[in-house]
Parts: C-alpha cells; sequence; structure tokens
C-alpha cells in the first residue's frame, strides 16, 4: 500500500470515529430523554387518577347538593302553603322560629344521647 492509500484509510477511520462518538452521544442523550419521559408520564398518570377521584368525589358533592335544593324548594313550598293571606310575612318569620327552635331541640337531644 502507498503513503496516500494508508492516509486516506487513517482519514477514513478517524471520521468513522468521530461519527461513531456523536452516536454514543447522540444515544446516551436519548436514553436520557427517554427515561426523563417515562418519568414524567408515570406523573402524569398519577395525576390523572387523582383527578378522576377528584372528579367523582365533585359529581357525588353535586348530586347530593342538587337533592338538599330540590328538598329547599319542597320546604318553601310547605311554607308557602302554611301561609295565610293574611298573616304574611310575620306568620312566616314565627313559623320559621318555631321549626329553627325544634330543629335546636332536637340537636340537643342528640348531642345528649352521644
Amino acid at each position: 500500500m502507498d503513503r496516500s492509500s494508508t492516509r486516506l484509510i487513517e482519514h477514513k477511520l478517524a471520521d468513522l470515529e468521530k461519527k461513531l462518538e456523536i452516536l454514543i452521544n447522540t444515544k446516551e442523550n436519548l436514553t436520557w430523554s427517554v427515561s426523563e419521559l417515562q418519568r414524567e408520564n408515570a406523573e402524569l398518570r398519577l395525576s390523572n387518577i387523582k383527578l378522576k377521584e377528584e372528579a367523582k368525589e365533585t359529581k357525588k358533592k353535586y348530586s347530593t347538593l342538587e337533592k338538599d335544593f330540590n328538598k329547599s324548594k319542597s320546604f318553601a313550598k310547605i311554607v308557602s302553603s302554611k301561609l295565610t293571606p293574611t298573616g304574611g310575612l310575620a306568620e312566616l318569620k314565627d313559623s320559621v322560629e318555631r321549626y329553627i327552635q325544634e330543629i335546636d331541640k332536637c340537636i340537643e337531644m342528640l348531642e345528649d344521647t352521644l
């Protein structure tokens, strides 16, 4: 082999080594990126599970509140049906105060049993 072909081979080997080094660095960077993305994906999955559970709880609370609201509508109907045309607000106020007193008595009785 002559000297020029030896240089050419050495030059090509040096280029090949540089390219191989670049490929190794790229592979290491990609491996690190994959690890980071897998970690982030796991965190997001956990967060998603938590958010789904929060959504379920919120739906349950909404359902309960909606039922309570419907009960309050019924209570308003009962109260308005008990009003006489002449009694008006004063009678309503008295009725509500009596209901509150009854509720307070019930609460006291419940507290005594605990």
